[in-house]
């Protein structure tokens, strides 16, 4: 058998150590992650065992390369005039085909594919045939021309619609997390991507302004003030780059019927267009009006991450009762308890908003993990089915089977949480991009698999903090995501759980792991931490009930005047209460009421005046606007996302149930009796999720 280029590096790196090796130390030194050195020294011992060399492992030290001093001389040269191994696998050559195929704008000889493959021209009409249902699925023809070539004929949107297919399917994330954002800010060596990874499927894309791009929507997410996802922010960065690419080459979005809707001049649309038109760009010459809305729609479809915010407006209301109907479908196919989850109510909820927008606006939705959700977990995905059907029927629209397996990738992961119950020994954290329902179903089935590894917390590739985390007494990292430098041993896995991850977390932790045996170290760390939320908790309860307020008979003609009264109500220092009537005076010349129900008005007050969390409960003499009675949560001006989620409850358990009406028709003691009853089951709550197991 041959060897590969990184199977050579590796074998002359260890031709130059006479002692053990440690894995990490290989993975470093070689420029790629600690699995990928893994999964080569199948092939590296396979061939030493061919060669007569003995290729030693020591758990918990390393590796190294058990031969005499004097034959390690002769093996670095025939190491060196071994030739690697380059030639395409079948599946190789069709993905390099789709890609010839979709970049080109002229029809292509079939010799010259049959020079760029080396194979005959036989193989590449087979090979041809073999793509055509690929390229239905996309609504794109392949076309032959006897004596001219082929093409691929299909509208604007269709092609880059293969497109980002083609990555998705062809690139783990680890790699466009690499390009992409570059972590550890050096040169990106091109060749080296090219070599890895073809030229072809690279030239799909405008690498040259990867960085820009990045750049682009960090821009956006601070102008309106919002965080997008990482899988989101991945897909974006990928539709622009792809979208200036096919521009530059003069490929433009023409008849697309969604592109004649008026999509509103906002500030997203202004930044979109000033950035697209900017001098600085090197493209601003060919991008259309037409790109400009298209992308619009495209970044108000993005997935944004989970906030412990309150329900803003109605639609936001009307997604979590849907989601609520959806979680009840769910309970009743799997037989499991779902609904006080509020992970999976808000984070279901979340991605529900933004699907039905996007197949509202026929936006593409791409599963890369499709397949093999519905082969790895058939009773899950028919779960997901029945509350599409639901969805379906509520939404008149219907739902992709990408869609589809992203709500049993949420929906299974709350399950998976219910049932597990195992004790670990092993502490870990879960480094990933994808949503956050594909993370929690990884998690749950790798807890499930390995009843020695407890996975503390998910963490994203953006936000990873090595020093921290070796800090939390973490034993090892598990990751979707290639990492190229890291200080404790990680182990790379695909984002669904399969036999050959399996077997690989099982050889990391026989061969290159030590036995965990402090396991008491692990159990106070996690302790403390969850000791520590608990007290955040319930500091923010007693807050909420010693700032408690309820005043009747106000005499107030106006906002301005209630706002007033409000101000000297909840402070006592008179910048204080200025500051209070400001930012009272801002929100409701905005219309930012959480709800106007009946007679009642609900307000979250923000203010760097205000120092804890509060409520005020305020009762007209007579009617405002039809409106008598007025509710204020108070909070600090950025309060962090223990009180937030308390706030979100209140406001949740106000808005979604007939809590309103109390207001309107109860005392003030029996007010207070079922606010308590609010925050006594919301503490509750976290005192159960905060067991351990």
């Amino acid at each position: 058998m041959k060897l590969t280029s990184r199977s050579k590096k590796i074998i002359l790196l260890l031709l130059e150590e006479e002692n053990y090796t440690a894995i990490h130390t290989i993975a470093e030194r070689v420029n790629v992650s600690s699995r990928t050195v893994l999964r080569e020294l199948n092939s590296i011992e396979n061939w030493m065992n061919d060669n007569g060399i003995l290729l030693e492992k020591k758990k918990g030290t390393g590796i190294r390369i058990n031969i005499p001093k004097n034959r390690r001389e002769g093996l670095k040269n025939t190491i060196l005039r071994e030739k690697a191994d380059l030639t395409y696998s079948p599946e190789q050559r069709l993905a390099l085909l789709k890609a010839e195929l979709l970049k080109n704008t002229e029809i292509t000889k079939l010799f010259t594919l049959t020079k760029l493959f080396d194979v005959t021209e036989g193989t590449i009409s087979a090979d041809l045939d073999k793509l055509v249902p690929w390229m239905e699925k996309y609504k794109l023809r392949i076309i032959k021309k006897p004596g001219l070539g082929v093409y691929v004929e299909g509208n604007e949107i269709a092609f880059r619609s293969a497109m980002i297919s083609l990555i998705y399917e062809q690139f783990h994330e680890a790699e466009i997390i690499n390009i992409i954002f570059n972590r550890e800010k050096e040169e990106l060596d091109i060749e080296e991507i090219k070599n890895r990874i073809s030229l072809e499927i690279l030239d799909i894309t405008d690498i040259i302004n990867l960085e820009r791009i990045q750049k682009f929507l960090h821009l956006v997410e601070r102008r309106l003030n919002l965080q997008f996802a990482d899988n989101s922010f991945i897909a974006l960065v990928i539709r622009i780059s792809i979208t200036i690419q096919r521009c530059l080459k003069g490929k433009l979005i023409s008849g697309f019927d969604n592109i004649k809707m008026d999509v509103p001049k906002d500030d997203l649309f202004y930044l979109v267009k000033e950035w697209f038109l900017s001098p600085e760009n090197s493209f601003p010459g060919v991008i259309t009006q037409e790109e400009i809305k298209y992308m619009v729609i495209h970044i108000k479809g993005a997935e944004i991450q989970e906030r412990h915010g309150s329900l803003k407006d109605t639609d936001e209301i009307k997604i979590y009762d849907l989601t609520k109907e959806v979680i009840y479908i769910a309970e009743r196919e799997t037989g499991i308890y779902l609904e006080d989850n509020e992970r999976l109510l808000r984070g279901l909820a979340g991605h529900l908003k933004m699907a039905v927008y996007r197949i509202r606006m026929q936006l593409d939705i791409m599963n890369p993990l499709l397949e093999d959700i519905k082969e790895m977990y058939p009773e899950l995905y028919k779960t997901a089915v029945k509350c599409a059907k639901f969805i379906e029927e509520k939404e008149n629209i219907i739902l992709p089977e990408d869609e589809i397996a992203y709500l049993a990738t949420h929906i299974g992961a709350a399950v998976k949480e219910e049932k597990n119950n195992a004790l670990f020994i092993y502490r870990a954290v879960l480094v990933c991009t994808n949503d956050i329902g594909v993370a929690q179903l990884l998690v749950s089935e790798i807890e499930r698999v390995f009843t020695n590894i407890r996975i503390s917390s998910i963490i994203s590739v953006m936000d990873m903090d090595i020093v921290r985390l070796a800090q939390k007494h973490i034993d090892f990292i598990i990751t979707t995501v290639e990492l190229l430098v890291t200080e404790l041993p990680t182990i790379l896995v695909n984002p669904i759980l399969n036999e050959a991850d399996i077997k690989h977390i099982q050889y990391v932790l026989e061969n290159f792991l030590p036995e965990n045996k402090n396991y008491s170290r692990v159990i106070a760390a996690q302790l403390e931490d969850k000791v520590t939320r608990l007290k955040l908790y319930s500091d923010y309860v007693l807050q909420l009930i010693h700032n408690y307020l309820f005043i009747e008979q106000v005499a107030a003609d106006s906002i301005m005047e209630l706002n007033h009264f409000i101000s000297r109500s909840l402070a006592k220092a008179g910048e204080d209460r200025k500051q209070i009537e400001k930012d009272l005076n801002n929100k409701q010349e905005k219309g930012s009421a959480i709800l106007k129900y009946k007679g009642v008005v609900l307000y979250h007050l923000h203010s760097k005046a205000v120092r804890e969390l509060g409520m005020t409960v305020i009762k007209l003499k007579e009617p405002m606007d039809r409106f008598d009675t007025f509710i204020f949560l108070s909070m600090p001006l950025n309060p962090d996302r223990y009180a937030a989620e308390l706030i979100n409850e209140v406001t949740r358990k106000i808005i979604s149930s007939d809590f309103a009406m109390e207001f309107k028709q109860s005392s003030q003691e029996e007010i207070m009796f079922e606010i308590n009853q609010i925050l006594d089951s919301f503490i509750q709550n976290k005192v159960m999720e905060t067991t351990i197991k």
